[in-house]
């Protein structure tokens, strides 16, 4: 059948068009195509949609009896389990949803039992009984979901466990259902925010952690059921230090246990929870600890430079991976987090030495950042020109040499550095040199390394990965840059700032005595909230920010920056990062103890921190009323100034010892008050004493004759 001419026209003239925009099109891609990536924007990221995966439409009965209501009727078991393999896992969190049938409340039956755990990977992410309320009937079919963050989940295989819980022995299980299990996985925070930790809060208890050195930033475990941290303490027996790993039960503070790394380093002021593991690390090894005890350690003496000084290493755990970073040795490790072994090793260098010269070298760098199976972090080299020294005639004077001076500072001479030079003294050469590598997580290969201008020391300014972008603070402004590509985004002037968190599209820091907020995907200022500069952590909208002083913890809106709440009293005089986890603010302290706050007004135990800061006051204050009292009763004023004197030196050593076992920054103070103080006034009591028991003898003596 053939076409007719207009036909065979309008069809040459349709192809014609279509080829035309093809072309345009294809030019244009060509043209700006390789300024971002395909999921790139120049101001604007849109987040991927949430990836869901059917793991198992089914029905499953879990426990050891016989249910009609159940399907099916007869139990399969106490333990369920699944394979899976995700295509991908393009984001921050991960979630199980399932729904549920028959679920026995949490602590319904008593505390710990009947617990129906789920677990990725062998690691707890949370157990089916906290979604269901008492109240509800526990017949009806609840749906649920549990999040969890995706460096759990591994690039291939992973396991997921369902887990009927059983009574204390192990006769009954709880018999439920489940069906239509799916995998989410989301770009965003999708983690349920407790409301438990809004404000008003209440402290429910402070736990002592020991030791002059403790974590900063103790962990929670995935169950929330623990909390870890490291400690150095002095042992008796070896008159040396040991240092542990701690563990101490998030209901109430107390020891779990503790396990000694027989290590002769201090431990580093960091731990990592991950694969069921604690994890650990001091100059020469790294440690990992189950409940029973060391499940392997990992030594690094052997990928160390041997002339250049053991540098802090902190481990990062990702995909069942842990990763750690050797600054003077400019490697990269990754080790397989189950077992210990090595998996690979990467060598960099920021930049080339100088060949015309002799110079000393020091390193500094980031710790590593992971996520979405890339690592990225900064490195710094410096070298800095060895200035030698020109040799002085016998009997004569160096013009250029420096005078020093030194400041008695409690019975011991401190020198003071000169603050200028000799005239003639020439200036070392220093040529430094940072940039910024992102690597595969998997093997090691380099994606890509920048350099960027930085040449002051990079502590706090470990990378943020947040939607496939990576923040970072320099100097005087944040960075961020695409994380396939390391192209840059964008970047904002901010004066010194320290990245605390990137969550809810903003990008959480501070600045100086500020703390500001930036939008994640152009840089631009939220909002700026003025002198609450502090270490700070974003949750359920609110961003909670430890400070010094009286109150210790202050709540800012996270979309506004205005003050929500100010209180949280401790010990210590100053405070570090807060945790939330589970319905729980962690927060430790200077006086080396962990505290635990939850929703609620203040309680007693708020009210006896605020009373025993002001003990040794409180108690001297008593004491002059009754020195008021006692006088105007006694004729001999000088033997009862005498014996008020001896009491308020008991009093005062008293309270400054209960003092001390809550402040133990307080122990200079309380040195200089029983060494200065003290004595004065017990010499004083014992003179007044001794004058009013003559006095006493003398009247005797003047009534008898």
């Amino acid at each position: 059948m053939g076409l007719s001419k207009e036909s065979i026209r309008f069809t040459t003239k349709t192809l014609s068009f279509g080829v035309l925009v093809l072309l345009i099109l294809f030019a244009v891609f060509t043209m700006t195509g390789s300024a971002l990536p395909d999921n790139e924007g120049s101001g604007q990221l849109n987040p991927e949609s949430t990836a869901v995966y059917v793991l198992d439409a089914g029905h499953h009965h879990l426990g050891d009896g016989v249910k009609p209501e159940l399907m099916p009727v007869d139990a399969e078991g106490t333990v369920y389990t699944k394979i899976f393999v995700p295509d991908g896992i393009d984001g921050n969190t991960a979630g199980i949803t399932l729904t549920t049938k028959s679920v026995v409340p949490t602590d319904t039956a008593g505390t710990g039992l009947f617990y129906d755990w789920v677990y990725v990977n062998g690691n707890k992410v949370g157990k089916l009984n906290d979604y269901i309320e008492a109240k509800e009937q526990d017949n009806l079919p609840r749906s649920l979901t549990i999040y969890f963050s995706t460096k759990l989940l591994h690039p291939g295989e992973n396991n997921l466990t369902i887990s009927s819980g059983c009574n204390a022995d192990r006769s009954d299980y709880d018999d439920f259902e489940f069906y239509d299990l799916r995998l989410e996985i989301s770009p965003e925070s999708k983690y349920l925010h407790s409301e438990n930790v809004r404000p008003p809060l209440r402290s429910i208890w402070s736990s002592s952690i020991g030791g002059y050195r403790n974590t900063r930033l103790p962990v929670v475990s995935q169950s929330g059921e623990l909390i870890f941290y490291t400690s150095s303490q002095y042992d008796l027996d070896t008159q040396g230090e040991k240092q542990t790993i701690n563990a101490i039960d998030t209901r109430n503070g107390e020891l779990v246990w503790s396990h000694e790394t027989g290590g002769s380093w201090e431990l580093h002021n960091h731990v990592v929870y991950a694969e069921g593991l604690v994890f650990a690390s001091d100059f020469e090894n790294i440690y990992a600890f189950g409940d029973s005890g060391l499940e392997w350690k990992f030594n690094l003496k052997p990928y160390r430079d041997e002339y250049n000084s053991a540098p802090e290493v902190r481990p990062e755990v990702y995909s069942g991976t842990v990763y750690t970073k050797i600054n003077n040795a400019g490697k990269v490790l990754a080790i397989d987090a189950k077992t210990g072994a090595l998996k690979w090793i990467y060598t960099f260098n920021p930049g080339q030495e100088p060949l015309d010269k002799e110079y000393f070298i020091s390193y500094d760098s980031t710790f590593p950042a992971v996520s979405e199976d890339i690592i990225v972090f900064i490195a710094k080299l410096e070298y800095r020109e060895m200035i030698i020294p020109v040799a002085i005639e016998p009997g004569t004077k160096d013009p250029n040499a420096l005078v020093v001076e030194y400041i008695e500072v409690m019975g011991e001479d401190i020198p003071i550095e000169p603050e200028t030079k000799g005239q003639d003294t020439p200036a070392p050469d220093k040529k430094t040199f940072t940039r910024v590598f992102a690597l595969n997580a998997s093997n090691g290969e380099e994606i890509w390394n920048y350099s960027i201008n930085s040449v002051s020391g990079l502590n706090g300014k470990t990378p943020f990965i947040y939607n496939n972008l990576v923040y970072f603070g320099l100097e005087d402004k944040i960075v961020t840059r695409s994380l396939d590509t390391g192209r840059t985004i964008w970047s904002a002037d901010i004066s010194w700032p320290h990245i605390y968190a990137v969550a809810d599209g903003k990008v959480f820091a501070s600045a100086g005595s500020d703390v500001v907020a930036l939008d994640a995907y152009d840089g631009s200022l939220v909002w700026k909230s003025q002198d609450c500069s502090g270490p700070l952590s974003v949750y359920g909208g609110l961003v909670y920010v430890g400070i010094s002083g009286n109150e210790n913890l202050l709540v800012l809106d996270g979309n506004t920056g205005e003050q929500v709440w100010k209180g949280g009293k401790t010990f210590g005089q100053e405070v570090f990062q807060p945790i939330l986890s589970h319905g729980k603010l962690y927060m430790s302290a200077s006086d080396s103890r962990l505290y635990a706050f939850e929703h609620g007004e203040s309680g007693i135990q708020d009210i006896y921190v605020s009373l025993v800061g002001y003990l040794p006051l409180f108690a001297a204050f008593v004491m002059l009323v009754l020195l008021i009292v006692f006088i105007r009763k006694r004729e001999n004023k000088s033997l009862a100034l005498g014996s008020w004197l001896l009491a308020l030196v008991v009093v005062l050593f008293l309270s400054n010892i209960m003092m001390l076992e809550y402040i133990p920054e307080a122990g200079w103070g309380m040195g200089l008050l029983l060494f200065m103080i003290l004595p004065v006034i017990f010499v004083a009591g014992i003179s007044f004493l001794a004058y009013g028991l003559w006095q006493k003898r003398k009247i005797k003596r003047s009534d008898d004759n």
